[in-house]
């Protein structure tokens, strides 16, 4: 049943998402391409200018658009006039929320990956550009390398950056939930606001309580090789993971699990749905 409501979802955010991710490609072939046909290397013309700052803020704009999509689609299904039907399917609540939360992870992994080859494709392009300049495949073979060499701690952060992305959302589920009490009826949207903020300062006292009891020895090393001039001392830095990175992710998880299971049992209440 997860995966038909999941399906579901998806349909419904892919009418808005999909031709976006369509329009930031095609502004950053464009913008790669003006630049090419420039006579001179550093002569960037006014369309590629207007181009570069129409796909950046495609960009901003996409990630905008997910979390209000996120809202939306949270209080229209389950909150709004939807949540009378919703919450008569043969289905728990958990699965309810889990489908939302799982679709919007999955547009905001496809943001990521439509920017990160947006921005590919316009480094390739002007790579012929200035390649007299810089040389352009010394560069992306340096990249490339750095990458390789530390996949163990990308795939770390990126599950550490999904596990901050999901208290995030769920802070915003359990905060729609709230305000959509019976005692906060007739003041939603500051009850909304209200909650938002308090669950967000809970949150940001527990990263504090952390940083005073652990010490973060990963920026201690990345300041003493960057005051040094350490350049690779600092990628080493970057990329290695401490026990405070460990205890933050470990902490990120078990806030995102409080929040869902704190959102379910609310929705299990009788809320005042719209």
């Amino acid at each position: 049943m997860l995966g038909k409501l999941m399906k579901y979802e998806i349909r419904s955010c892919g009418r808005i998402f999909f031709p976006f991710y369509i329009i930031v490609l095609v502004f950053s072939i464009l913008g790669g391409l003006f630049i090419n046909f420039d006579n001179g290397i550093h002569d960037f013309t006014f369309v590629y200018l207007i181009g570069m700052l129409a796909a950046f803020a495609l960009f901003v704009a996409a990630i905008v658009l997910t979390i209000v999509l996120i809202v939306q689609r949270f209080n229209k299904s389950l909150l709004g006039d939807e949540g009378y039907l919703m919450f008569t399917l043969p289905v728990s609540k958990e699965s309810l929320v889990l489908s939302k939360f799982l679709t919007s992870l999955i547009f905001i992994i496809l943001t990521v990956i439509v920017s990160f080859v947006s921005i590919t494709l316009v480094s390739v392009m002007v790579s012929y550009k200035v390649d007299e300049v810089l040389d352009m495949g010394y560069l992306f073979r340096s990249v490339k390398d750095v990458f390789s060499q530390n996949i163990g701690a990308m795939a770390f952060y990126s599950l550490n950056y999904i596990a901050d992305y999901s208290t995030f959302i769920f802070t915003i589920y359990l905060a729609s939930a709230i305000c959509h009490l019976n005692v906060f009826s007739k003041y939603k949207v500051l009850s909304a606001f209200g909650s938002f903020i308090i669950l967000s300062l809970i949150q940001s006292g527990i990263g504090g309580a952390i940083a005073l009891l652990v010490t973060d020895d990963k920026a201690i090393a990345i300041s003493e090789n960057m005051s040094s001039f350490d350049i690779g001392g600092t990628f080493n830095a970057v990329f290695s993971i401490g026990t405070y990175d460990i205890i933050i992710f470990i902490a990120n998880v078990a806030i995102a699990v409080a929040l869902f299971f704190a959102t379910t049992t609310l929705l299990n209440k009788k809320l005042n749905l719209e």
